[in-house]
């Protein structure tokens, strides 16, 4: 099974111990489905194929992969620039609790934090460093391909928003709205993530995913028509 490859990969790599990552799976407790646990190991996944090929610091990135969406609370819900800057305080208070237990340098510890600090497509911030870089790729990553339609409508349905515009599901005629329609988050975001990934191995892996998203947009169309 998935869940038990990756945790078994992240295991082998010598940085995670089991209890460490129980307690890291504790922390994704108030997570949103989109957005729990499951997600951080799918991102620890891309992060690390990434990573290799990028030739990155792989406790840095690994780390901040698991560590990245800890205490977000749920995604489900638009959220202010204040409330944002309060949890990235509170996530940041909790992620230098357990990489000081974990007896990291403040070198290395300071990526991490940064790494999560700056993920979120969000804030729209160009990283500085590698592993930042390759994590922003990562979690994006997650939000293409098959997984990335099935976390589109996953959220969608937890915030009550509608399949699509009837008059025109695929915004050939208007801009898109994703605060009401879930297909409209396909052109809003999606669509447009694989130009912004940053590594060479990223923008590969990002190509496939889109590709994936365009030809269930076509087949969509054909089962729907145009509204």
């Amino acid at each position: 099974m998935f869940f038990d490859d990756v945790l078994d990969d992240v295991l082998d790599d010598g940085i995670f111990t089991p209890a460490l990552l129980k307690q890291i799976e504790s922390m994704y407790r108030r997570a949103d489905p989109a957005h729990d646990f499951s997600h951080a190991l799918r991102v620890c996944k891309n992060a690390r194929e990434i990573g290799q090929a990028e030739g990155a610091d792989m406790e840095v990135l690994l780390l901040a992969a698991l560590l990245h969406d800890v205490e977000g609370g749920s995604k489900g819900s638009t959220v202010s620039r204040e409330e944002e800057e309060v949890q990235l305080a509170r996530r940041s208070k909790e992620l230098d609790g357990l990489l000081d237990g974990m007896g990291l340098s403040e070198e290395a510890k300071d990526s991490v934090i940064y790494a999560v600090q700056v993920h979120s497509f969000s804030r729209a911030v160009s990283p500085r460093t590698l592993e930042a870089r390759i994590l922003q790729d990562a979690d994006r990553l997650d939000a293409l391909g098959a997984v990335g339609i099935a976390r589109t409508f996953m959220t969608g349905g937890a915030i009550n928003r509608a399949f699509c515009s009837p008059l025109d599901p695929f915004c050939k005629t208007r801009e898109p709205d994703d605060g009401r329609w879930n297909l409209d988050h396909f052109y809003r975001k999606l669509l447009n993530l694989e130009s912004g990934m940053h590594t060479i191995k990223g923008k590969e892996m990002a190509k496939r995913r889109t590709e994936v998203l365009r030809r269930y947009l076509q087949d969509l169309e054909e089962e729907i028509g145009e509204g």
